[in-house]
């Protein structure tokens, strides 16, 4: 009879590769697939309202915590968010695309490449990558933070 033996380690990788096995396959992961789609629909909505500067849609993406990080340094809370896209801030054209959504329990992250064109005061565009940290407490999907870096030439 040929004895196989097997270190600690060897046995530990085996066990955390079978539960993660199992795992992969339980209503938990179906749970976090359909946070993720509601997630993203919620991406989209923020998307949309931004562009269309839809106040009372914004009212209820944003949460009240809520700070949004611009490119050049500046942060906003959610009531400068909001006042700003009642007066001069306008988003002629907000378009998102290389997006990954990732859930862990009541927090999700979002984060895509991110192309306006502005209107404040004069007509600009960004081409930047946004990471937008969202939080659901049992009325859909929050924003709670958003950070964006410019992507050099």
């Amino acid at each position: 009879m040929n004895k196989q033996t097997i270190t600690r380690r060897e046995a530990l990788v085996a066990l955390g590769t079978g539960i993660a096995a199992a795992g992969a396959s339980t209503p938990a992961m179906a749970a976090t697939a359909a946070d993720a789609a509601s997630l993203e629909a919620a991406s989209e909505a923020l998307r949309q309202a931004l562009e269309q500067g839809d106040g009372p849609a914004l009212q209820s993406l944003l949460h009240e915590r809520m700070t949004y990080s611009h490119s050049d340094g500046r942060v906003w809370t959610k009531a400068v968010l909001l006042e700003a896209i009642a007066g001069k801030q306008r988003y002629l054209s907000v378009r998102t695309s290389a997006q990954t959504v990732e859930v862990a329990g009541s927090t999700g992250i979002v984060r895509h490449t991110y192309d306006v064109v502005n209107n404040d005061e004069k007509k600009s565009t960004g081409h930047l990558k946004v990471l937008l940290c969202w939080v659901s407490q049992g009325q859909g999907w929050q924003m709670l933070a958003r950070s964006a870096t410019t992507v050099p030439a």
